[in-house]
C-alpha cells in the first residue's frame, strides 16, 4: 500500500456546468480531512499499542534497533521523504528538538522513504538540513508497513517501555511543542 503512495496523485476539479464552482468551495476543504483526522482512523497503531520491533541500517552506516534503546529513551520516529515538502518542514522542527534532547533520554529517528531516491536524497537532505539525528534506510518501506503508515510525514512517539503513545500525521506549526510535552512525560529523569 505504502509503495502505492510513493507518487502522490491529485484528483483534477474543473468548474463545469454540471460541477459548479460553488460546489468545488465546498469539496476542496474535504480533501484536507485525513490529516484533520485521528492516525489511528488516518492509518497507524493505535496509541497504546506495542510499538513493533525492527532493525534498519542508517545512513551513516550503523545499524539500528528499537530494542536497544528499551528501558533507555523514548524513541521518536518520523517516517517521510526528503522529496516531500512537509516532511522537509518536520525534519528541520526535528532538529531543533534532537539539540535540546539529545542527552535527556530522547533518541530522535528520521526513517527514510524515498525508495529509488534515495541515494540522491538522502545525502543531500542530511547535508541541507544540517542533521545530526540518524536517517534509517527503510529502502523496501518493511519497517513502515509494519507501522501502517498510509501518509507522511508521519510521527511515532514510542515510550521506554515500547508503548506507542502517540500518531502524529502531517505537518503543524507548533510540532516542537507537541513533541516536547510527549517527551517530558514520558523520558526517564
Amino acid at each position: 500500500m505504502l509503495r502505492k503512495m510513493m507518487v502522490q496523485r491529485i484528483p483534477r476539479f474543473v468548474a463545469s456546468p454540471s460541477r459548479p464552482l460553488h460546489v468545488l468551495v465546498v469539496l476542496i476543504p474535504l480533501l484536507a480531512l485525513p490529516s484533520i483526522l485521528r492516525a489511528e482512523e488516518a492509518g497507524g497503531l493505535k496509541v497504546g499499542a506495542p510499538a513493533p520491533r525492527f532493525t534498519l541500517k542508517g545512513y551513516d552506516g550503523k545499524t539500528y534497533k528499537l530494542s536497544n534503546y528499551r528501558g533507555k529513551k523514548v524513541v521518536l520516529l518520523d517516517f517521510g521523504r526528503f522529496t516531500c515538502i512537509p516532511c522537509r518542514s518536520v525534519v528541520k522542527d526535528l532538529e531543533k528538538l534532537h539539540k535540546h534532547y539529545k542527552n535527556r533520554g530522547v533518541q530522535i529517528f528520521s526513517v527514510n522513504l524515498d525508495g529509488p531516491f534515495a541515494k540522491m536524497a538522502v545525502p543531500k537532505g542530511i547535508a541541507e538540513f544540517k542533521l545530526t539525528f540518524p536517517v534509517l534506510l527503510d529502502t523496501k518501506a518493511e519497517v513502515a508497513e509494519a507501522y501502517k503508515v498510509q501518509t507522511i510525514p508521519h510521527l511515532v512517539v514510542i515510550d521506554t517501555k515500547g508503548i506507542i503513545r502517540l500518531n502524529h500525521l502531517n505537518y503543524a506549526p507548533d510540532l516542537q511543542k507537541i513533541l516536547s510535552a510527549q517527551f517530558d512525560r514520558y523520558r526517564l529523569r
